[in-house]
């Protein structure tokens, strides 16, 4: 492998650390760097709430932003290869909106049975991959029809819509009918993207999920992801069954997308903009190269956004966490309009 990918991908391991240590000192109340490394090495800080906040807020917050961010990008890899588009996103597509919607629907049902939120893990993943395939599969549709950016890219942003739309009214009218153990009005924040609220449970669930997930995909389909690339007729001739292949980027893509939007909400443009970087970075379009490039971007995109989202970091004494769409959006929609515009450069 190349000396220059391999000092890039190390540069960005390195960034990705900082960040993580990083990410453990700020927040509403700062934490010196002497009792982060006390903590990594002892286990307690000498202080009780301190201990607290790391184990609980943001040694949480900080791996999840990581695995999510791992999980999302890899997710736009694969969506990007089905349509061959630069702009095909898990969030762009609706596909984000899509699992959204199937959580919320999970959600309302408890409100139907007047009872407790449902606690099951794998139902709300199950409920989120429901629904993204429900969207992905209409999305793929449209595209049967027309191969046109503006067309798949509308598509999907209307399609988006209406999920989102359907999704405001279901949390809307759980709050008018259930009771204060029902209510469904905590998902207009999570709506946007938050890693704020993520349990040790919920945690190492996503993780076993994302992380072998991409390791596959990055051992089983790397090559065959160049050879669909190049087109269907070279994917076939190389002995590539398309249709089938087809069908397992749709599946392991809402898997992924599925699994992270159903504890930390939609994620936008970095399934997106991580894998267009990492081509610009590595000069190439080989996914054996682009996968773990992209991964790493997104990990640290997403923990930077994490942290620009935290209470008094931009906001001068604020107390509430932004959603990680405000950020994500000043990132990505730059790219996205760069992007479009300059089409035929970026085209798969």
């Amino acid at each position: 492998m190349d000396k220059k990918y391999i000092f890039l991908m190390l540069a960005f391991l390195g960034l990705l650390f900082v960040l993580s240590i990083f990410s453990l000192t700020v927040g509403t109340s700062n934490i010196p760097f002497y009792q982060i490394l006390q903590y990594l090495l002892t286990g307690t800080t000498g202080t009780e709430l301190t201990d607290t906040i790391l184990f609980k807020i943001r040694i949480l917050r900080t791996l999840g932003a990581i695995v999510a961010g791992f999980g999302i990008s890899t997710a736009g890899i694969l969506m990007q290869s089905y349509f061959r588009n630069p702009l095909a996103d898990p969030y762009l597509m609706g596909v984000s909106n899509g699992a959204t919607l199937g959580v919320v629907l999970y959600g309302f049902t408890s409100v139907l049975l007047w009872s407790n939120l449902p606690k099951s893990s794998m139902g709300m993943i199950l409920s989120a991959y429901v629904g993204s395939i429900i969207v992905m599969s209409v999305i793929s549709t449209i595209a049967k029809f027309s191969r046109q950016t503006s067309t798949l890219l509308i598509s999907g942003i209307m399609i988006g819509a209406i999920t989102s739309g359907i999704t405001t009214m279901l949390i809307y009218t759980g709050d008018m009918l259930g009771d204060d153990n029902s209510k469904l009005s905590h998902f207009f924040s999570w709506g946007m993207g938050s890693v704020s609220n993520l349990t040790v449970d919920y945690l190492i669930i996503m993780a076993v999920i994302v992380i072998p997930l991409i390791f596959l995909i990055l051992i089983l389909l790397s090559k065959k992801l160049d050879a669909n690339i190049l087109g269907d007729n070279y994917a076939k001739s190389v002995g590539l069954n398309v249709k089938s292949f087809k069908r397992v980027l749709i599946s392991l893509s809402c898997m992924l997308t599925a699994t992270i939007v159903a504890f930390t909400g939609p994620i936008a443009f970095i399934g997106m903009f991580t894998p267009i970087i990492s081509k610009i970075i590595c000069g190439t379009s080989k996914h054996s190269k682009i996968i773990p490039m992209s991964a790493s971007l997104g990990a640290i995109f997403l923990l930077i956004a994490d942290i620009i989202a935290r209470p008094s970091v931009i906001i001068p004494h604020g107390t509430s966490t932004l959603p990680l769409l405000c950020p994500l959006s000043i990132m990505g929609a730059p790219i996205a309009i760069y992007v479009y515009t300059k089409s035929k450069q970026f085209r798969m």
